[in-house]
């Protein structure tokens, strides 16, 4: 006891200055670098904030009680709040925000009050204690509530409501000693205080400066896997989704279907209204395309113009419904300025149970050239020899006239 009581709570403080203003600059960069990453900017401020505070609190002793004492735990509290504010921005959960922020301004109201009041020291005490442990309480709440399986997160939120509860240290002298802490429990108390605050900025700036890390890594991925373009998956992408879907598909023994995509003489296109209209009408057709889709189908870009299609839980037979709704919505579209209708080629295809990738897009890269040979416009589907009964041959009408063998 008496070699925490010998520790300067000055180079404490200092030493918590530089850790919350480190932390404000990183989480401040991150957000001016990669401004879709969420809370990484209400964290930041909150990190400023508290910089600010723990300022006013080393200055204690040199500036008024007013300044050292209700202002620095006001900007303490606000610095709470922002971080449960930028917690609950990066788990998109409810706003819950105006209420602790009306905690926070009662709470700040009544410091000031009994601050500036003579013979309320039991009461600010209680005010200050009280709506620490609340704010931390519910950043801890949140954080359990989203932590699921996530071990690191359950540990920074037990962490946090420790830190809470260890808030309420001077009500349990008030409450259960009945009196206040003697000048050495008061020193051994604020020293202990000072090390547990500094332990547990670094460890609450380096918990969500993990969690960051990890969305942001989330995010990159998912550039990598896009195709910047149209905003669909990429090949990489769209051939990763396939193979995770085949595997899904033949171990719950669920049907799949896939699609392959051509847009009819886009080179046409290109060549007659620019490379510019080439672009904007890939981008049309993949939102004509994407508006006809279900939730859990996926698409992606798999060549210059073509594109494939995954459709889960699906039937050939109602893909080619989906396929013959594809057809009509891009047949609907046009090249401004220029008299060139815009239709697509569809080869479709049925997964068998255990089958991989590779067969599979060969057989609809078969069903699209079929299509094209028949004039375009149209879709083909087949299917693969073992589904196709023996006094039939694998030829598929087009999509307009509603056939499937």
């Amino acid at each position: 006891m008496s070699f925490i009581a010998s520790v300067d709570t000055g180079t404490l403080l200092g030493c918590q200055i530089a850790l919350t203003l480190v932390y404000a600059m990183v989480f401040c960069a991150m957000k001016i670098i990669y401004p879709y990453l969420r809370g990484a900017g209400s964290v930041a401020l909150a990190f400023f904030v508290a910089t600010i505070a723990d300022i006013l609190l080393l200055r204690s002793g040199s500036i008024s009680n007013f300044l050292a004492i209700a202002v620095s735990h006001c900007l303490f509290l606000s610095a709470f709040v922002l971080f449960y504010t930028g917690v609950l921005h990066f788990f998109k959960s409810p706003p819950r925000i105006r209420y602790a922020w009306t905690l926070t301004v009662i709470a700040s109201a009544l410091t000031i009050y009994f601050n500036l009041s003579p013979n309320h020291t039991r009461a600010l005490t209680y005010v200050i204690a009280i709506s620490f442990f609340l704010v931390r309480g519910v950043i801890a709440l949140e954080i359990f509530r989203e932590a699921a399986d996530r071990i690191f997160l359950k540990v920074f939120a037990f962490l946090m409501a420790a830190y809470a509860i260890f808030g309420l240290n001077r009500i349990y002298f008030l409450l259960v000693l009945g009196a206040p802490p003697s000048p050495h429990q008061r020193a051994v108390l604020q020293t202990v205080s000072v090390l547990l605050s500094v332990s547990f900025t670094f460890l609450i700036g380096l918990s969500f400066l993990l969690m960051l890390c990890s969305d942001l890594l989330t995010l990159v991925k998912d550039e990598s896997e896009r195709d910047l373009l149209c905003g669909v998956l990429n090949r990489r992408g769209i051939e990763q989704k396939l193979d995770a879907e085949l595997k899904r598909a033949s171990r719950a023994g669920q049907n799949l279907a896939i699609a392959l995509i051509d847009i009819d003489h886009f080179k046409a296109i290109n060549d007659r209204a620019g490379h510019a209209a080439g672009d904007a009408a890939l981008r049309d057709v993949v939102s004509a395309i994407s508006g006809r889709l279900r939730s859990h189908d996926l698409l992606g870009r798999f060549g210059g113009d073509e594109f494939l299609l995954i459709l889960p839980h699906t039937s050939n037979s109602e893909a080619f419904t989906i396929s013959s709704r594809i057809e009509q919505s891009v047949r609907e579209l046009s090249i401004p300025g220029e008299a060139i209708p815009l239709t697509i080629s569809i080869g479709l295809t049925q997964a068998t149970p255990g089958e991989i990738a590779g067969p599979l897009l060969a057989r609809a890269d078969k069903a699209l050239y079929n299509a094209k040979n028949a004039g375009r416009n149209c879709c083909r589907v087949l299917l693969h020899e073992t589904e196709v009964k023996e006094d039939q041959n694998p030829v598929i009408l087009p999509a307009s006239q509603g056939d499937l063998l």
